[in-house]
């Protein structure tokens, strides 16, 4: 177990597992740190008009939403705000949207809710439903174009619960919804907000951090099939490190491309690598954006998402390798590779992402 690991557990148990970011959070830093890691390096590209960057910000929120060209220091269009609701948890850790552009709001710690929010939500709107079907520590959701949720929870060994399409539970209930199939993975705990995601054949992907050797673990998606992967990315080929060394790993998917990316957060060889969609065993990445040019050094990525425009890479970059403190979401092309600079970079204007965890990309207006 590293030393962030042990610290969210300190945290967890000295907050009398209040929300984790308020009570863990560092010294402000001065005011332009943020902006400084956040500096534009070249126009905007890539951006369709229209697409959108949601952000799941820890600590009661809110979620807000971006244009995907924004540079510098960015105001949100749109903010989610917590809904006023005694049975429910809001602490915003993963986001993500479905086929018909719902937002999802994945909460963290205790017996977390999803909350299920309309296109185009702002302010205080309720949510359409809420489901809880897993506890304690909830973190990461993925939904795929069926409308099955799948949600990472639980300390050691995490365990994805299937949710059915339209899951909606009642407030005496905390919300519980029960799965349709729950997976048992084989990992050490890894709290990150996107260690799920989903491919375009409705197969799921979940990053697991493992002392054998970290990996990509893909399983059949829906109802059917058990905690068996129908293929696993892994060794020492692969760059994803071990639990040993390396515990933080985020994981998304690439409709345009059918690429999986993974990002390793690795102190100054911190990297986002792109594999081939149907790589297994020992596969070496397709392409890794690693290096001194990249501003991935010395930083970790919490949130990682890929457009389904054009296939940009965003990534939620703390300055910090602890994870915690100001943040940037950092944009690269498709095809970067090697020691490249981004194409852009953002932050917010007022929170500078201090609590900014999960992100997801929607909007595209192909699809």
């Amino acid at each position: 177990m590293n030393v962030r690991h042990r610290l969210m557990i300190i945290i967890a148990v000295a907050c009398g597992l209040l929300p984790l970011i308020a009570c863990a959070a560092e010294p402000a830093p001065s005011p332009g740190a943020g902006a400084t890691r956040a500096r534009a390096t070249s126009p905007p590209a890539g951006s369709p008009a229209g697409e959108l960057i949601y952000v799941a910000n820890a600590d009661s929120g809110p979620v807000t939403a971006y244009s995907a060209g924004s540079l510098g220091s960015a105001a949100p269009v749109r903010e989610v705000l917590a809904p006023s609701d005694l049975n429910a948890v809001w602490d915003p850790w993963g986001v993500t949207s479905d086929a018909t552009g719902n937002i999802y709001v994945q909460s963290f710690l205790s017996d977390a809710t999803t909350a299920v929010f309309p296109p185009g939500v702002h302010g205080t709107a309720a949510p359409l439903r809420k489901f809880m079907g897993i506890s304690p520590d909830n973190r990461g959701i993925a939904v795929d174009s069926n409308g099955y949720a799948y949600v990472a929870g639980g300390d050691q060994p995490t365990v994805v619960a299937v949710e059915p399409p339209g899951a909606s539970g009642a407030g005496k209930d905390l919300y519980y919804v029960p799965p349709v199939r729950t997976i048992h993975l084989d990992e050490q705990w890894n709290p990150w907000p996107s260690d799920l995601a989903v491919n375009s054949s409705n197969e799921l992907l979940v990053v697991t951090a493992r002392q054998q050797g970290s990996a990509v673990e893909v399983f059949a998606g829906g109802p059917n099939g058990g905690s068996t992967p129908v293929r696993v990315i892994s060794g020492p080929r692969t760059g994803l490190g071990s639990c040993g060394t390396v515990c933080d790993l985020v994981v998304a998917f690439a409709p345009l491309t059918g690429q999986i990316y993974v990002a390793v957060s690795d102190g100054a060889a911190t990297r986002i690598s792109a594999f081939a969609g149907n790589a297994k065993g020992d596969a070496r990445p397709v392409r890794t954006i690693e290096g001194p040019a990249t501003g991935l050094a010395g930083t970790s990525v919490t949130g990682l998402a890929v457009s389904p425009c054009d296939g940009t890479v965003y990534a939620m970059v703390h300055a910090s390798s602890s994870a915690f403190g100001p943040a940037a979401i950092d944009a690269y092309g498709r095809s970067a590779g090697g020691d490249i600079r981004m194409l852009r970079s953002f932050t917010d204007s007022r929170s500078r992402f201090r609590s900014a965890e999960g992100l997801t990309v929607t909007g595209c207006p192909s699809r």
